[in-house]
């Protein structure tokens, strides 16, 4: 039984899944080899459009393993961490779009994996917690980084500093999540998601991604950025897709 499950759909969606369900997707050894190995490729593939982040059996991911953490001396949790690091700069550097669907629990390790997402869809009892103080560490997976982009500075500090442990509904109303649905709904919206943002002018996508990425900036600094990927952008076919759309008053369809 693969760590991971990865499915390659039809319409060029690739669904990634966590695959521990017994363990509540709790990310070990193997699932974090798997991710390193198998994302590459992944999002290198032009058949490849969007993907989709979530976990199999009821849970998106319950964090780190706690016993694989347990004996770690110094040297073996920092080359853990650098694993780490990869694959959180796989997902939030992914030129493609990526949309986490969040059943159950995503904490931890898990929440920092979900809010990666340039979208997340969170189901009405999922839970996004962030209880790293209560087994004595810090917060990783990047929260340090994006929960203050998500949340604002003085919420992402008392989620973090009390432990807590958010759901649904205000998981989206304190922006950790972007869209709140039924229980059992959220990988089928998710799927609906990665299909609109999969439609949208693939070159354009990724400069304005990136650029999201590196804010916030010095506004002389966002205009630069912003002229030289504008530049990139109408020298590109997909403008030329795009403007001819516009006067023929249809659709465009930037993949071919």
């Amino acid at each position: 039984m693969s760590a991971v499950n990865i499915y390659f759909r039809d319409d060029g969606i690739a669904r990634v899944a966590i695959n521990r369900p017994d363990k509540r997707n709790a990310l070990n050894d193997e699932v974090r080899a798997t991710l390193i190995a198998e994302l590459p490729p992944l999002l290198r593939d032009e058949a490849v459009h969007a993907l989709v982040l979530t976990g199999e059996g009821g849970n998106f991911c319950s964090g780190g393993d706690i016993g694989s953490m347990e004996g770690l001396d110094s040297k073996a949790a920092r080359a853990r961490m650098k694993d780490n690091h990869m694959i959180v700069r796989l997902i939030a550097e992914s030129e493609k779009p990526v949309v986490t669907a969040i059943e159950g629990f995503a904490v931890g390790a898990g929440a920092g994996l979900a809010m990666l997402g340039d979208t997340a869809i969170i189901a009405e009892g999922g839970t996004i917690g962030f209880p790293f103080f209560r087994v004595g560490l810090i917060p990783d997976y990047g929260i340090l980084h994006t929960l203050p982009r998500r949340s604002g500075g003085a919420k992402a500090r008392q989620l973090l500093l009390y432990a807590q442990m958010v759901k649904g509904p205000d998981a989206v109303r304190w922006g950790l999540a972007d869209e709140l649905v039924p229980d059992g709904k959220a990988e089928e919206t998710a799927i609906e998601r990665a299909l609109t943002l999969a439609r949208m002018p693939p070159f354009a996508f990724a400069i304005a991604k990136q650029q999201l990425g590196l804010a916030p900036v010095k506004l002389d600094e966002a205009l630069e950025m912003e002229a030289l990927g504008q530049a990139g952008c109408f020298g590109a076919d997909e403008f030329l897709e795009g403007s001819a759309a516009f006067h023929e008053k249809r659709r465009p369809v930037f993949r071919k």
